[in-house]
This record gives structure tokens, sequence and C-alpha cells, in this order.
């Protein structure tokens, strides 16, 4: 009995449907020619080989952190991949390529007729209530002048095949496309999980693309200073927003790091201001600029319209370059193609009616079941969309009650569109089950080059169910060519001007977010420490150093701390069985102002905004131990606690380890860490007043548990071999500089940090911020231990050892705001609390 043929065994329950088009099958049901290689291929994996490339594409996008923010709820969702990619040979891609790149030409030159003559508009070429009906025409652009005429820098397309074979075009995005990213992500992750099946086919790769790009972007910023404008980790594609950055080597910028003087966009950095030459806008323009737009358009930058009109700099895509964006425009790109270019348009449109024409609105009410219907200028669909979201109606004009509602209020923006049946491909979305035909769009990039414009060879394929998904799948696009192609690799570099070992372009607010990640960093680890000795001896499980001590005092420190309340304080404080069901609260409440949950989401924020800046494993660990949601689970008992609380510290260890090991030192590691040290030094503090002031230093425990908190028992225990001693336990925490978390060494690096940055000594003498380091590091420095651990009051208070403590206190605080009026004066929007003395809120 002969075997059956691995692949017909693998498709043998393949059926798209009837009458449709199938990018792998043929109508006679045999398979492409351009299909057949990679098929072969496929099923000759085992299931062990096809399940292991299933968990090693999910790991990938994991640990790649590969994600997106669903527009809907807000939530942070992963990027999921189908490994089947989509094959399209090259003569078909040829066809594609030449089309699309007429079409970008067309919008290109679309743009520049409604900002410049407008002679569209008064020949009649484009009726006026379908520009000056579009919210997305910016009537102040008029005149914009766009470097070499290119107003549109960057464009996508996307597409979907016809019953008939054809490609039609269903709509373009001019604003700021998004997906380039993740579509480079899916070309990485499926060559690499299909190794052997990637290089057996003659695959064109992007490098090219990427390249000839980037050095177009250069040839426009003269001074090399360009910047990714991004509406911050909010924005759905924020990932890609970081992945621009970091290719591009362009600062990843927010509007608060611009600012426009004398009509020009300056960068706050670190010395000053900086004249941009260049912004890759990622923000629509309806919030680029709250004066010219919405007054609440926050993420935008005050003046950058008019900047950008007077040709101070370059901004891509040009403000207002959404006017081309909607479904309105589509019939009219034929005769535009004429008008404008002199050629026939060479890929078709979707077939739309906009109704603000009495012919096409009388067609859309007579055909209103066999259309979707749409509104004409509302956003175009978005990266995670697929087949069926293009097909279906508004859901405010699905009903003709909705619709004639609608056209009788505002007919111009209105659009019926053609129900295209679109071409089904195999989707392989389980990796124990066979392939299945699945409906699918393309979304394919198109990019200014100093050749003119370039079609990225390759894509986003998004695949559709029938049953809704919050996301659906995407794919890869393989654009296979007959002969063996050119390997470009991405890793080369972009040309540069001159070699650079300096930040000193450091945006100001990322400088900012720098320096409080290192202070919220110290204090998650301060807050973590507290709470894991007040579980230890709820438990029962004091450690052989510790002796019992009374939990008020712990209970105390974390109130001085404040990261506990008052009020749960006294309920943890009220017994054991209390205290047990207040764990959760006391721990991981999120909604609670204080607990360690609220010190771990401002991490999590904080780190956010410069996770381009932090290595991937530092971010994956980050993100892990600030995953409230995660930890809650866990706790349960007191001994849970424990354990998390345990785990917890040694994740910020590995952090700290990373960004000590793998940072580079430069003005934004020092920023970070003097952050550290400044939150390390307050920590000490509080904690010795604490004990050693506040409560008797001599009671059971107490010198046992600030040794513990300064993380130094073990180099006491070396030492001295006894029980901890009041005068010997004060020389170790604070004026042994050996000891990395005494307070003299928090000092001594803060004072080696100062003296490197920028702006201090700029007429040969001491900063104010290296004045006040050198009067605490001195008050420290020659400060008389024995005298600190014996000098009371009357009431038994240690008076000097207080007053040492408070001067210190003071003179972190002035240092901070030293170094934010030196460096962040030119960033807004601090984060949340200081400590003893009031702070600017951050």
């Amino acid at each position: 009995m002969a075997m059956a043929n691995p692949l017909d065994e693998l498709l043998k329950a393949y059926r798209p449907p009837p009458g449709g088009y199938d990018e792998m099958l043929a109508a006679d049901g045999s398979i492409r020619a351009h299909w057949r290689g990679l098929m072969d291929n496929f099923a000759e994996l085992s299931p062990d080989m096809r399940s292991q490339s299933v968990d090693s594409a999910v790991r990938m996008l994991r640990e790649n952190d590969v994600a997106y923010t669903a527009w809907s709820d807000r939530d942070v969702r992963p990027w999921r991949i189908d490994l089947l990619p989509l094959v399209i040979p090259e003569a078909d891609w040829q066809t594609l390529a030449t089309g699309l790149t007429q079409r970008a030409r067309l919008m290109n030159a679309i743009v520049a007729d409604l900002y410049g003559k407008r002679t569209l508009l008064s020949s009649g070429k484009l009726p006026s209530a379908l520009v000056y009906g579009n919210p997305d025409f910016v009537v102040a652009c008029d005149g914009y002048k766009a470097p070499n005429d290119t107003f549109l820098q960057f464009i996508a397309f996307d597409l979907g095949r016809s019953p008939d074979g054809r490609w039609w075009v269903l709509n373009q995005l001019t604003e700021a496309p998004s997906g380039i990213g993740y579509a480079l992500e899916n070309r990485i992750v499926t060559s690499s999980c299909l190794p052997e099946m990637f290089s057996n086919q003659n695959v064109h790769r992007l490098a090219g693309f990427f390249r000839a790009f980037g050095e177009y972007l250069l040839s426009l910023s003269p001074e090399r200073l360009a910047v990714v404008l991004s509406g911050g980790p909010e924005d759905f594609d924020y990932f890609e927003h970081a992945f621009l950055s970091r290719y591009l080597g362009y600062p990843l910028v927010e509007g608060a790091d611009l600012t426009v003087r004398g009509g020009r966009v300056f960068l706050k950095t670190l010395e000053g201001l900086r004249p941009v030459d260049l912004i890759l806008r990622r923000l629509f323009s309806q919030r680029v600029d709250p004066i010219e737009f919405r007054g609440d358009a926050a993420a935008g930058v005050a003046g950058l319209l008019a900047a950008a009109r007077r040709g101070k700099g370059v901004t891509t895509n040009a403000i207002g370059s959404g006017v081309v964006e909607n479904g309105a425009i589509q019939s009219f790109l034929p005769s535009l193609a004429k008008h404008l270019l002199g050629e026939d348009l060479r890929l078709p449109s979707l077939a739309s009616w906009w109704c603000g024409q009495p012919g096409e609105l009388a067609y859309v009410r007579e055909h209103f079941d066999e259309l979707a219907i749409r509104r004409a200028f509302a956003p175009g669909e978005g990266l995670t969309a697929n087949a069926r979201d293009y097909m279906a109606s508004t859901p405010a004009l699905a009903s003709r009650e909705g619709f004639e509602k609608m056209v009788r209020q505002r007919p111009y923006d209105v659009v019926g569109r053609e129900r295209l049946r679109l071409s089904t491909i195999p989707s392989w979305l389980k990796k124990d089950e066979a392939p299945q035909p699945l409906p699918m769009t393309l979304r394919l990039y198109v990019a200014a080059t100093t050749d003119g414009y370039q079609v990225m060879p390759g894509g986003v394929v998004k695949v559709g169910r029938e049953t809704p998904s919050p996301m659906d799948y995407s794919k890869d696009v393989w654009v296979v060519a007959d002969e063996p192609v050119e390997h470009v690799t991405l890793l080369a570099p972009l040309q540069v001007g001159q070699l650079k070992r300096s930040d000193r372009d450091l945006p100001s607010k990322t400088a900012d977010d720098l320096f409080w990640l290192g202070r919220y960093f110290e204090r998650a680890e301060g807050a973590v420490r507290l709470y894991r000795s007040l579980m230890t001896r709820m438990s029962g499980e004091v450690s052989s150093v510790s002796d019992p001590v009374e939990l008020n005092v712990l209970l105390g420190l974390l109130v001085n701390q404040e990261v506990l309340s008052q009020r749960r304080a006294r309920q943890a404080f009220a017994g054991q069985r209390n205290t047990s069901s207040e764990l959760w609260n006391m721990l991981f409440d999120p909604d609670s102002p204080d607990g360690l949950a609220k010190v771990l989401e401002n991490v999590e924020r904080t780190a956010e905004h410069v996770r381009e800046r932090l290595s991937q494993d530092a971010w994956r660990i980050i993100e892990r131990f600030t995953s409230v949601s995660a930890l809650r689970w866990r706790v349960h008992t007191v001994a849970n606690a424990v354990g998390v609380l345990t785990d917890l510290l040694e994740a910020q260890s590995a952090v700290n380890g990373l960004i000590q090991e793998n940072m580079t030192r430069g003005y934004g590691w020092r920023l970070l860490d003097l952050g550290r040290r400044i939150e390390r030094a307050h920590f000490s503090i509080r904690v010795l007043r604490g004990l050693c002031v506040r409560n008797d230093p001599n009671a059971p425990g107490v010198m046992s548990l600030q040794l513990e908190l300064a993380d130094s028992a073990m180099t006491y225990r070396s030492r001295y071999q006894t029980s901890p001693e009041l005068t010997a336990v004060l020389d170790l925490v604070l004026s042994d500089r050996t000891n990395p978390r005494s307070l003299i060494f928090q000092l001594d690096m803060l004072e080696e940090h100062m003296n490197l940055m920028p702006l201090e000594q700029p007429l040969g003498r001491p900063s104010k911020a290296q004045q006040v380091l050198l009067s605490a590091r001195a008050d420290v420095a020659l400060a008389e231990v024995e005298k600190l651990a014996s000098v009371k009051s009357r009431t038994g208070k240690l008076t000097h050892l207080d007053r040492l403590l408070q001067r210190t206190a003071g003179n972190l605080n002035q240092l901070a705001e030293q170094i934010a009026s030196t460096y962040f004066s030119h960033a807004v929007g601090h984060r949340i609390t200081g400590y003893a003395q009031p702070e600017p809120k951050k």
C-alpha cells in the first residue's frame, strides 16, 4: 500500500469557499507554482517540529515585548503571528510595486495642490465639499512648502484580492502609517522559526528598503538632529515608535521634549535648546499643535504648525497630509491620475460612491443592502483591522434609519463601498491543527528615497475569522524571486556624519524620567525590604542574626516611608488574624493610594517612558516584577508574602546589575544612578531616624533590624562576630566608605557623578549642587560616631545623630532641586511625591 503524500495529507481538509480566490490553490485544486516549495517544506516538518516553531515564535514575540494597545479598552495585548507567510511571485510583485509607486506620486501631487494652487478645486476636479467638509484638511497649512515638493515621505496602502485574482486598493494611510515595525518583527520571527523554509525560497530582503529610506531622511537633516515624535507609551503602536528610534538612531521624543522659539523647533536637552532639522511624526495632525488644533492636544508642540509652514525644519509626513486618507476620494482617483500625472491609474480602487453627489447618493439608496455604508472621513482602518472589518458598515450607518439620518445632516460624510469578496489564505492558527482558508487583507509600505518612491518588498497580512476577535493573526509577506537574491543585512549602519561618544542630545524629559526611574527603583527596593522584614517576623521565620523586634517599630517605618497609611498600620497591629486578612490590601491593592502596588506602578510607568534606553533583558525583568496582577494571586498567607517579596528583591537586584553592567556610561546612566543614590541615602536616613532616634536603639532586635534593612548584616558579623552594638553599627552604615550601603558611600558617588555632568563648574568654581554635596560629605565624614551614639537629650533622644541626619536630608533635597532646575527646567510634567521636604511633583 502506497504511503500518502505528506502535503496531500496536510491539505486533505483544506477547502476554500467556492467562487472565491485562494492564494495557495488554483481553481482546479492544484497548488500554485510559487507556493509549492514552501508547502512541500512545511508538510515535511514533523508535528513536534511544527509545535516547536510555534512555541519559539511566541517566545520571541514575548522576549522582544512586541505588543500593541487596543483602541477599545486601552489594554496592552501581545502581537500574534501565523508563521505561514503570504507568497507573492516576483512578476506579480512588480505589478503591485509599479502601481503603488504611481499611487504614492498621485497622493503627493493631490496634497501639494490642495495646500498650494488648489487647481483641483478651481477646475472642479474635486468637489469643494469633499475638501472643506474634511476635518483633516488644515486651512492653516495653505502655502506650506515641502522639501523637493515631497509632502508624503511614508505611505501605507491596504489591498485585497477579488475572486478574479485582481488586486484592489482598499485604503491609503498618509498621516502616520503604522505597522512597519511589526512587519519587520514578523520577518525576523518567521525566518528564525522556519529557517530552512526561508532559506530554500529566494525571498527578497527588507534591509535595502530600510537603508534607502534612512539615507533619505538623513539628507533632510543637514545638522543630523532628527527626532521621532511620539504620543508616548499610551499610543497603540508605541512599540514601533521605539523601533524606528533605535534603528534610525533618532531620539524618541514626546511633545514636552520640544519647544518652538523664534519660529523654529528646538529639542530641550541637558545643555539647553538645540535646533531640530527633522521631525518624523507619529502623531495625527489633530494632535500635533494645541494652538492650531485641539486645545487639549497635550501630546503636541505649541507652534509646531507655524514653524513647519515657515520651512524651519522638516516634518514628515507634512501636517495635514491626512486630507487624502479617506474613502470619499477613491472614485475621483482615475480622473486625477490623468489630470495630474498624465497616466492611467494602474491599480484600481475599491468601487465607492460618495454621497456628497446626488447621483451617487441615489445609487447608494437603491443598493443599500449590497454595499458597506461607512463614514467618509472617519479615521482609516487601524493595524488590527481584518478582512471582516473592511467589508462591514459603520455601526451607526448599518440601518436605513441611521443612514437616512446621517445623509440628511451631512451627506458629504457618507460613502458606500462595494463589498469585495476577499481572497483566502492558508492560516495555521493552532500548532496541532492543519491550515485552514481564511480571508485576508494586505498592508504594503511606500517610502520616499533619493531615487523616488520605493515599495518595501514585504508587508503585513491580517487574517480574520468569522467570529470577532480582539486581535486577529498577522503574517509575513515573502516576495520570491526566480534567482537567488542579495543578502543585505539590517544590521549594517546608516551613514553617519561624525563619531559620537556622548549623549548631550539627551532630551530633558528623558533625562528627567531616567533620574526618577532611579529614584523609583530605590524606593521600590526600600519598600520591599521593609515589607519583607515585617512579614518575616509575622511568620515567625526571623533569621538567626535578628532578635525579635516589636511589630509597631516596623509598621512605623513603613508609615514614615509613605508606603503604608496610619489606618492600615493600626489594622495590621490589631493582631495576627486581622493582619493576614489585610495582606492583599497592604501589598497589591491597585486602587490603594499607598502600599507596594503604587510604588511598583511608579516604576513601571516611568520605565515605559525610557523603554528604548533599557536593554531587552532589563525591560523584561522590570515588566515581570512590576506586574501586580501576576503577583497578587500568589499571596494567600504571610509565608506566601515572604516568598514573593524575596523574589521581588532578586528581580530588582538583577535589573540593577544589568543597568550597571550594560548601560553606556553617558549622562543618562549618571542621572539614573544619581536618582538611585539620592533615594538610597534618603532611605538610610529615614531608617536610622526611625530606629535610633524615635525608638530606643538598645531595645531587643533594633540594631539587628537596622543591619538587615541596610543589607549589611553579613559585613558586621564578619568584622565583629558579636551582637550588634550602636557605635559599630553607626560606623558601618554612616561613615564606612567601603560599604556600598553606607550614607557616605552614597554621597561619594553623588559627588563623582556631579563632577562629570556637563553644566557643573561653568566658571571654574563648584556649582550650587557641588557646594551642597561638599557640605553634606564634610558633615558626615567629620562626624564623631562615638558622640553620635552617646549624646542624648533629657528625654533620651540622640540629638547629635538626629541633627546630622536632618541636615543631610535637607542637603539631599537641595541637591535634587538643583539637578531639576539645571537639567530638567525645560521638561514639563513631573511624577509624584518627594520625601521629607516638598519637591517638584514628579
